[in-house]
């Protein structure tokens, strides 16, 4: 075998982890990571397990596409609601009172 084709052994050095990558893989790279999956890890309470799985057996849908409609619903209405009125309707929901939050959402005028 020529000393071509022996892959090289990282050696340990600051220089070694600091240094950038050639141009060619950085490319090949950025092409793969599109289209990586991008993996979910949440770290949730044993009550909110059991809402999803209620919501999963209400909407007959995967787990994932409730969580992504949540977090979209979240990420939207925040920046509709501003922070304020956002965070009053976020201790309204936490009071985990659907007439009370009935209420407080008829106020608003949609």
């Amino acid at each position: 075998m020529s000393k071509d084709k022996i892959p090289k052994l990282f050696d340990g050095s600051v220089n070694e982890l600091t240094k950038p990558r050639p141009k060619k893989d950085r490319k090949a790279r950025s092409k793969d990571m599109k289209r990586e999956k991008k993996q979910k890890t949440l770290y949730i309470s044993l009550d909110m397990n059991r809402k999803l799985i209620e919501l999963y057996g209400e909407e007959g849908r995967r787990q994932s596409v409730i969580v992504e409609d949540a977090v979209n619903l979240y990420y939207y209405l925040k920046l509709a609601l501003g922070e304020k009125k956002f965070d009053e309707l976020m201790s309204a929901v936490k009071r985990e009172d659907p007439e009370f939050l009935r209420e407080y959402m008829g106020r608003f005028k949609l």
